[in-house]
């Protein structure tokens, strides 16, 4: 995948979360006592403002500063899809498989088999009419298998589309934020 990279930054502040909590309060009806934010509070002693705040207080006040990147996607492999693709569709079939045989071996444990095997013999006057699990299962498989490669064959197809389309009209474009570049500011007052 090609990306083009235009970066800002950008400040996430934490504080929002008593307007939240107020919204809940009042949507559900819940009365909590008010929560006071450290603008609202009043000083206790003239001791430094980072002695006055508790272990909550400074997590509250705590805003990170991430970068804010714009990437555009302009190019996406066709052999990375048929992996991953192939992968993605080969595990359903097996759980669809072995749902299948878990559901089965139910059917036929609390006699569902049976009742319909019967059913379909009254209803359209068959002499004899068996449901064989062993035909069912490798009908299932085999088709399940055609299935699997019929659809990593269309998200191979659909892969090279977006590229064709992504080279006439430039990509898509993404904006996303490095967490890996985030690091804690403080709104604390500096010494001195």
């Amino acid at each position: 995948m090609t990306a083009i990279d235009d970066s800002e930054d950008t400040v996430f502040s934490t504080k929002s979360t008593a307007s939240i909590e107020e919204r809940e309060n009042a949507f559900f009806g819940e009365e909590k006592e008010p929560t006071v934010t450290l603008a609202e509070a009043e000083p206790v002693s003239p001791a430094p403002v980072a002695a006055k705040l508790s272990p909550v207080e400074r997590i509250q006040e705590r805003r990170l500063r991430a970068r804010k990147v714009r990437r555009l996607v302009r190019h996406i492999e066709p052999w990375s899809v048929l992996k991953v693709s192939l992968l993605f569709f080969f595990c359903i079939w097996i759980v669809a498989m072995v749902a299948g045989v878990l559901l089965w071996n139910a059917a036929v444990a609390s006699g569902v088999v049976g009742d319909i095997e019967n059913f379909t013999q009254e209803l359209f006057a068959l002499e004899e009419f068996a449901l064989v699990g062993e035909e069912i299962f490798s009908a299932a498989a085999i088709g399940g298998l055609v299935l699997a490669v019929a659809a990593t064959g269309f998200a191979v197809l659909i892969a090279i589309l977006l590229n064709l389309i992504s080279d006439l009209t430039g990509g898509i474009r993404v904006t996303v934020v490095e967490e890996e570049t985030a690091r804690p500011i403080s709104t604390l007052p500096r010494r001195g």
